[in-house]
């Protein structure tokens, strides 16, 4: 084999070790999420906050979770949801105001 095509197969091979889309979420299922949480958070935390609040929770639950883990958990009962999206809540509420 010649040096080139070694890097290439190198290359290829890493590609798949490095998807970024193996825990993320398609920009469809950000959306749906951002206007359910949005809907929701907007009374209790005002315009500004819950739109950082919510962004950051998607982008939490976006890093653990791909569009089938998601859709998964929230087929689930309400309180095995809550366990499940718990974290990212959590670490959210913590900085929303930073």
């Amino acid at each position: 084999m010649t040096k080139k095509f070694k890097l290439i197969l190198k290359i290829f091979i890493l590609s798949f070790f490095i998807n970024t889309d193996s825990f993320s979420l398609s920009p469809e299922i950000e959306k749906e999420m951002y206007i359910g949480c949005y809907g929701n958070s907007k009374q209790y935390l005002g315009a500004e906050k819950a739109k950082k609040y919510c962004l950051c929770t998607i982008k939490s639950l976006g890093e653990k979770f791909n569009d089938k883990q998601i859709n998964d958990i929230f087929k689930m009962k309400p309180e095995q949801i809550l366990k499940k999206t718990e974290f990212a809540a959590k670490f959210c509420e913590k900085n929303i105001n930073k």
